[in-house]
């Protein structure tokens, strides 16, 4: 029985996801740490993560540019006005993040540096600025951009909703760490700041 592109195209996203996580994840870290040792995974680990994943990530954007879709909707009239906001939103949400976070901790350079140079690898730096109003503005702007990017199809409604969910998910999974790892001073950043879209917080 062949597959639907739909079908196939959820089916790629969603195991792309699952192996994204897995990968992240402290279970999985905990056995490469075991296997290869401390300097090496805390060097490496994260420079070849990101590389893999980004190429993992071509042929699943490659099918779904590859396959005939149909389009449901395309911004039409006065509904340009809002993808111009999605756009301007998530553009400010990477600012923020750009502001908040270390790029180059995050790409792993830091740490493959260090590695190379023989030194003792970086800790990570937790930071509560408030920019963008919320505690994971890369999410929340990856929401907007996603939807925002092109027309809406048969085809990419369902990346698109797929990506969402990952990225409300990978939210909620990444602060689950945060919370073991960082203790306290995390638990008082979330009472500031929403998770993901900026809301007043009621003060307690």
């Amino acid at each position: 029985m062949e597959l639907s592109p739909q079908l196939v195209t959820a089916l790629s996203w969603i195991t792309w996801c699952f192996f994204h996580s897995l990968l992240i994840s402290h279970w999985w870290l905990r056995r490469c740490h075991a296997l290869f040792g401390d300097r090496i995974v805390t060097g490496l680990y994260r420079f070849f993560f990101n590389l893999i994943s980004l190429v993992a990530l071509v042929p699943v954007m490659a099918y779904q540019f590859s396959v005939k879709q149909v389009i449901l909707f395309a911004w039409p009239g006065w509904w340009l006005g809002l993808k111009v906001v999605l756009y301007v939103y998530g553009l400010y949400m990477f600012y923020a993040g750009w502001r908040r976070y270390d790029l180059a901790f995050f790409a792993g350079l830091k740490q493959l540096k260090a590695f190379m140079a023989g030194h003792k690898p970086p800790a990570a730096a937790f930071t509560a600025n408030p920019l963008g109003g919320v505690r994971h503005p890369w999410y929340s702007g990856g929401i907007a951009l996603v939807w925002a990017f092109g027309p809406i199809t048969d085809i990419s409604l369902v990346s698109k909703i797929i990506i969402s969910l990952y990225f409300i998910v990978g939210a909620w999974l990444e602060e689950r760490k945060l919370h073991r790892d960082i203790g306290r001073p995390y638990d008082e950043y979330c009472r500031r700041l929403p998770m993901l879209f900026p809301w007043p917080r009621m003060k307690k």
